[in-house]
């Protein structure tokens, strides 16, 4: 039977969600989740161990994730199945994948020349918007919101970008979710994972403009910036994670920035043997 997936996950209890892709081959190392929604009074907290976690979300929610028996339950008024896969999904991918020790970021990634570049932004540095955009100039989006790395593949998540306001000029229909919150612009299938080109650092400010981050500064960056650092990371997996290119990618508050923001990216990232 198919079962969909998303950041390296095999999801049972959203069966029916187009955001999620379908595979009947789930592949080694994954792990198998059912998600559930419960509408009686949820369960005591319970910190974060070694298998379980039952936490308060931001919205008044209760998320009860037990890696043993492979369920993530929800308490809390109903969810729509499309609201599940994204936003809600992101804290159980993270959870469950740092318990098996990979890397999860709060980030974005886009495919350049076979390799996945990751986008870091805070909640307001347009990490979304540079995204979508770059979606609507046929350049192929992995993951936004959550970024999850097993070793230095990025594995993809759902196939959606939610946006706060429309994309001027965005050739991509879009559709209202969240209590119309969002606008969501719909992805097109993606390989499940690619090869991790490098890093990419969102500034607000004059430009298009790319200013190398040394290998040192990118350690102490991404060491700051991984998901439940009270678990623990293999300091030669950061190491390695490190030794990639990564850039401050600054650009103005400007719509009709974009395309040249675009173009900036394409240049700078092609690998000089791809070059015409």
């Amino acid at each position: 039977m198919p079962v969909r997936f998303a950041y390296g996950l095999h999801l049972r209890g959203l069966d029916g969600v187009a955001e999620l892709p379908a595979t009947t081959a789930p592949t080694a190392g994954s792990q198998l989740v059912t998600v559930r929604q419960r509408h009686t009074p949820p369960p005591d907290p319970v910190p974060l161990g070694a298998n379980r976690v039952v936490r308060l979300l931001t919205d008044g929610r209760t998320l009860d994730l037990d890696r043993r028996r492979g369920t993530a339950t929800f308490y809390g008024p109903p969810l729509a199945p499309d609201v599940l896969a994204h936003p809600y999904l992101a804290p159980v991918a993270v959870t469950l994948n740092r318990w098996a020790g990979r890397e999860t970021f709060h980030a974005g990634a886009f495919v350049h020349h076979g390799q996945a570049w990751v986008v870091h932004g805070g909640r307001t540095a347009g990490k979304s918007t540079l995204l979508a955009a770059l979606a609507t100039r046929d350049v192929s989006v992995l993951a936004d919101d959550i970024v999850v790395l097993d070793g230095t593949d990025v594995l993809a998540g759902p196939r959606c970008v939610d946006l706060r306001e429309p994309l001027p000029g965005g050739r991509l229909p879009t559709r209202p979710v969240r209590d119309a919150t969002r606008l969501r612009i719909a992805l097109p299938a993606v390989a499940p994972r690619l090869p991790l080109g490098g890093w990419l650092f969102l500034r607000w400010g004059d430009g298009p403009a790319l200013a190398p981050v040394g290998p040192t500064e990118l350690l102490a960056r991404l060491a700051a910036r991984r998901s439940l650092p009270e678990l623990p990371s293999a300091p030669t997996g950061l190491l390695e994670l490190a030794g990639l290119p990564g850039y401050d990618l600054t650009r103005p508050r400007d719509w009709a920035a974009l395309d040249a923001t675009h173009r900036l990216l394409d240049a700078a990232l092609t690998p000089a043997g791809a070059r015409p």
